[in-house]
């Protein structure tokens, strides 16, 4: 993290792990308030951000895939790291199979993805 700030002063701006960046227009401000402020942004911006970045691509690989397979299954929401689908019955074996390859091949990492589906009529029986 303190590897982040020190880029961050020099360069001013941090990046995601796919190359998505932010730029801290205060990171070198002589108004302290504001310098830490950035500082804080610098030091979580390159983990958050890249976990941000994974979550979005598995909903776009999620949807592409329910959409190609000509599913009657709907994304519907994104809750922090989960994605929630309403799924026929029929359809929830492949929606399942689906939802974990998506999630799990998001990103290539030194360690691996892993995914855990859960289902139920609701939200809260799906925990």
């Amino acid at each position: 993290m303190e590897k982040n700030v020190e880029f961050a002063h020099k360069n001013g701006y941090v990046s995601t792990i796919f190359g998505r960046k932010r730029v801290m227009r205060d990171i070198n401000s002589p108004n302290y308030n504001l310098r830490s402020f950035s500082e804080r942004a610098a030091m979580n911006m390159p983990l958050q951000g890249s976990s941000a970045d994974i979550i979005k691509i598995a909903m776009i690989r999620v949807y592409n895939r329910l959409r190609d397979e000509n599913l009657n299954s709907k994304l519907i929401l994104q809750v922090h790291d989960e994605l929630v689908i309403d799924t026929l019955k029929s359809e929830q074996p492949l929606v399942e199979k689906i939802l974990k390859e998506e999630m799990e091949g998001a990103a290539e990492l030194k360690v691996p993805l892993v995914a855990d589906v859960y289902s139920g009529r609701n939200l809260s029986e799906a925990k």
